[in-house]
């Protein structure tokens, strides 16, 4: 698919302000968004910290104000945006683009990872993300758990554990393989890739 080189924008009217004041920017537009450009797919996700346009190979850091979005990446977009009947439009020189909000795809951090514990590969572990922050893993089936919490910059995870050695994990997500990994996990394994697990 062909790569875009920008999405300008256009000089429009900008929203109006009784519309702006009701629409909460950090939070409005955290899903996925498919539309049309140029007669080409555009597909937009947002995370907290992080956007992507599907089909970049990196992830664009990005700007939002009530009107306005400028992110810089593979793909560079400046437009002015808003909100109508459930949809997103943004406004660009060759016209608006109208994009519906699509399912997440099973994307955000939280949620239950598994998989080989570094080069032992006959042991597995389970690890789950909690959304207030805390998160805890164990080997499977039936481990002991090991709790702590989590903190995230951009892509990179951080997990402290409440064990004797106050232990640290640092591994880098991959939102569109739907992946972390850990260059190590517990002393002497090696990189370890968990993967999301639905069941």
């Amino acid at each position: 698919m062909p790569k875009f080189a920008a999405i300008l924008v256009a000089l429009l009217p900008a929203v109006p302000a009784a519309l702006s004041a009701q629409i909460p920017a950090d939070t409005v537009l955290l899903h996925r968004w498919v539309g049309t450009h140029d007669g080409r797919p555009l597909v937009l996700e947002f995370y907290d910290d992080t956007m992507l346009v599907v089909n970049d190979r990196y992830p664009l850091s990005y700007r939002l104000t009530p009107d306005s979005l400028i992110g810089f990446g593979d793909t560079t977009i400046v437009a002015r945006w808003w909100m109508s009947v459930g949809r997103l439009i943004l406004s660009t020189p060759s016209g608006e683009v109208t994009m519906a909000e699509l399912p997440p795809l099973a994307r955000p951090v939280t949620g239950r990872w598994t998989g080989p514990l570094g080069n032992a590969a006959s042991t597995d572990i389970e690890l789950q993300i909690f959304a207030n922050g805390t998160a805890r893993w164990r080997t499977m089936p039936s481990g002991g758990w090991t709790s702590g919490e989590w903190d995230r910059e951009a892509r990179m995870l951080t997990f402290t554990w409440h064990d004797a050695n106050k232990s640290e994990w640092s591994g880098q997500y991959d939102p569109i393989g739907n992946a972390i990994l850990f260059e190590q996990t517990v002393p002497g394994t090696s990189t370890t890739i968990l993967r999301r697990a639905f069941r």
